[in-house]
């Protein structure tokens, strides 16, 4: 295989495998009796604890050239702590412990193979498409699996689709580059870099909003009257509208302030009409409307990244951007969402989620509308 197929079979591979447990891991833990603060906990600590260490991935990747060994050990720990959940459900402390186990190893496996494509000159958006449709025909997968062996089957499902991501990063080749000096200082600079510095606000509130329509899904559908199985059909309808926006990618001209504004917006009209209670089948529409939204977000948010960091310290500006930005927010609205639920019920949290959507809006316009107004990263077909 040549590296763009390589990099097509690890963005699938990783996710199906992811897929599963962020749709269907609270189902399972509402089934076996953790509370709504119990489950923000454990989304909260999935974030924060990935936030502590990514930084320090991402500085060793950079140092020491060492993007696909750093990548081998965080797929091996976090599929061995994804088999962990289920021998400890039953203790609240120990699963939260295990939480930050996997979250610390899995945190680098997005942020430095998103850094390792973009520096084999390699288009974001047409390999990242076929994680979107993995995630998609996994989760409808996973659903039907839910329904019929119980939800707790997806973190066995995870832990097997890690020893397979393996296999592969032991065969994808990688081209070698002298190790960097004073990665510290370059990255200083970087978030010193106002627009930079935009973008991970932009991205941190845009975070936020990611549990309401990943974690919480199942547990909104089930509020509904619907099943895990519409649940899973929901996904799948998101994840086609990624894979859409991903594919055309090479040919958009928009500025990354307007995909960053169009991708918000999205998320508002989509959350706005959950807190009306729509029939569940309407989910499914919603979704597919969420996913372009969040594929315009990415494209803009990645791209930028890479653009505004120099080569040396790609895969710092990726960790820095999931880590302080995406990460955090999620880390946020992960106990906010449980908290709210608890409060007033998982259908008019979306108000509150909308109302964020906003501001993520607000903080996007102020970015340099210049930047990527020529297209994004031109297609490698």
């Amino acid at each position: 295989m040549n590296d763009r197929s390589y990099f097509k079979s690890f963005y699938f591979l990783y996710f199906a495998a992811w897929s599963g447990f962020v749709v269907f891991r609270n189902a399972y833990f509402e089934d076996i009796g953790l509370t709504g603060v119990e489950m923000g906990t454990v989304g909260f600590l999935l974030r924060t604890a990935g936030i502590l260490a990514l930084p320090a991935w991402g500085l060793l990747s950079d140092r020491f050239s060492a993007q696909k060994r750093i990548l081998l050990v965080s797929v091996v720990g976090a599929g061995a702590l994804g088999l962990s959940y289920p021998p400890v459900a039953a203790v609240f402390p120990l699963v939260a412990a295990v939480t930050v186990g996997f979250a610390a190893f899995r945190a680098p496996i997005r942020p430095v193979a998103n850094a390792m494509l973009l520096s084999a000159g390699l288009s974001y958006g047409s390999v990242r498409a076929y994680g979107s449709i993995a995630f998609g025909i996994a989760a409808v997968a996973a659903g039907v699996a839910s329904t019929r062996l119980g939800s707790v089957v997806v973190f066995y499902a995870f832990g097997a689709g890690m020893a397979v991501l393996a296999l592969v990063l032991l065969r994808m080749p990688v081209d070698r580059r002298p190790p960097t000096e004073s990665v510290g200082l370059r990255a200083a600079s970087l978030v010193r870099d106002r627009n930079f510095a935009t973008l991970l606000v932009a991205a941190f509130l845009m975070g936020t909003l990611f549990p309401a329509g990943s974690a919480y899904l199942s547990v909104y559908v089930r509020s509904l009257g619907g099943s895990d199985a519409l649940t899973g059909l929901s996904v799948a309808a998101k994840t086609l509208g990624e894979a859409v926006v991903f594919l055309a990618a090479a040919h958009f001209t928009a500025s990354y302030r307007r995909l960053l504004i169009a991708g918000a917006g999205c998320h508002v009209v989509t959350f706005a009409a959950y807190a009306s209670a729509p029939v569940p089948s309407l989910v499914v529409a919603l979704q597919l409307l969420l996913g372009v939204g969040y594929a315009a977000f990415m494209l803009a948010a990645v791209n930028l990244a890479h653009e505004l960091a120099p080569v040396s310290i790609g895969s710092t500006a990726q960790t820095f951007l999931t880590g302080f930005g995406f990460a955090a927010g999620s880390g946020v609205g992960e106990l906010a969402s449980g908290h709210l639920i608890d409060l007033v019920g998982v259908q008019s949290m979306y108000a509150y989620v909308a109302a964020v959507g906003l501001v993520v809006i607000a903080a996007s316009g102020l970015l340099d509308g210049s930047l990527g107004a020529d297209g994004l990263l031109p297609s490698d077909e």
